[in-house]
């Protein structure tokens, strides 16, 4: 049996040997230039260690096979931090936009508000009462005592009012939805 000095030679005749063939064949592999030495230093120290457990018969076989294992590993971690930093990222975007989004409502309703109470009285008791209360036009129309027609006009000029309000100030108001669901509806019109 070789002694461990005469392993060591065989290794490293054989990484002399095949150094220019394991560069090309790491760098097929798509790996960066300077990642290229670290992997043919630890393909060299690897090999070392595994020749003085048990000696490796095809030494130059040897080194290309851990070295394109090294390879692999590396590319393997670097796929996984490019997942831990898109996961992240997109963690951090949906708060960022949860928050963006709460703060946006939150200044949306306040305008909304004083849009709202710029209202003439009859315009914006009727929009809550429709809207915040659920009355129907028949109901408002008997709190207010006024015609449903009336109720209807209060309720669709007040709303049309508000939009344009809240349009002109940047906001975009779904054409079926202001803040706190205050939302136009033609339902129970009839009762």
């Amino acid at each position: 049996m070789p002694t461990s000095k005469q392993s060591n030679n065989r290794v490293l005749t054989a990484f002399q040997s095949c150094r220019d063939g394991l560069v090309r064949s790491i760098m097929k592999m798509s790996v960066e230039q300077q990642d290229v030495d670290d992997i043919l230093q630890e393909t060299f120290i690897r090999a070392l260690r595994s020749d003085n457990k048990q000696q490796i018969s095809s030494p130059k076989g040897y080194l290309f096979v851990v070295s394109r294992n090294l390879v692999l590993k590396k590319l393997m971690q670097q796929s996984k931090e490019i997942h831990i930093e898109l996961d992240e990222a997109l963690l951090e975007d949906d708060v960022d936009n949860t928050v963006e989004k709460e703060l946006y409502q939150k200044l949306k309703f306040e305008r909304f508000s004083k849009v709202l109470n710029s209202l003439p009285e009859k315009h914006r008791r009727a929009i809550l009462l429709r809207k915040l209360y659920c009355l129907s036009h028949k109901e408002i129309a008997k709190k207010m005592d006024v015609s449903v027609s009336s109720v209807e006009k209060y309720i669709a000029t007040g709303l049309k009012q508000c939009k344009q309000s809240l349009c002109a100030q940047g906001y975009e108001v779904n054409e079926h939805k202001l803040p706190l669901h205050l939302n136009q509806s033609s339902e129970e019109r009839t009762k």
